[in-house]
């Protein structure tokens, strides 16, 4: 059974890590302006991933499922806690997959809760202190949020970006990228995968 988010180590060996690198070259890019999320988006069908087995591989880990979203993720600005679960059309959200291509070898990671986002208002949800004692390498991670909201949600898994390495979570769990810019890294790249239960 899967966990409510894990890492598989060299999911995409080197060189499909470079296929894929190229291939986000040639795709037209997609701005994302929303107030809290700037980056480039820039999706594209599941069927042209030009990696070899990759939907098989893909079901190895989580069966039979959809990808409602396949895109390239070039993220310059470190981004706030939000949800992937609220997607039009997706009747049963399951996993996000994110697997990082380019980050300059420097220090960077994706920040899971503990908390859920599954609905419209989940920010209003979030009443109750949870006591969280955040280390402060944690802190100094997520030195882009606002401590009030870091009250109300508890860590449950720091993951490390390498390159190739699938990082998963559940699309109910809160998430946040790290604040990168503290580590001197101006962007980073990644695939990303929505997954869906839908028949």
């Amino acid at each position: 059974m899967l966990g409510n988010s894990f890492e598989i180590d060299s999911f995409l060996d080197d060189r499909e890590v470079q296929i894929l690198l190229k291939f986000s070259e040639v795709l037209p890019k997609t701005f994302n302006d929303s107030p809290d999320k700037k980056a480039y988006t820039t999706g594209f069908p599941i069927e042209k991933i030009p990696v070899k087995n990759f939907r098989s591989r893909l079901e190895a880990v989580f069966g039979k499922c959809n990808v409602t979203v396949a895109m390239i993720l070039e993220e310059f600005t470190p981004w706030i806690v939000h949800t992937d679960y609220l997607l039009p059309g997706d009747k049963n959200p399951y996993y996000a997959v994110l697997i990082p291509l380019e980050h300059d070898n420097k220090d960077t990671h994706t920040i899971v809760f503990n908390e859920l986002g599954t609905e419209e208002n989940w920010r209003e949800q979030l009443i109750e202190d949870k006591n969280y004692n955040y280390t402060a390498d944690e802190l100094r991670l997520l030195s882009h949020h606002d401590e009030n909201i870091l009250k109300k949600l508890s860590l449950g898994k720091v993951h490390k970006w390498e390159k190739g390495k699938m990082i998963a979570w559940h699309r109910r769990l809160l998430h946040t990228s790290d604040n990168f810019k503290v580590a001197d890294l101006k962007q980073k790249t990644a695939l990303v995968l929505f997954l869906n239960k839908d028949d």
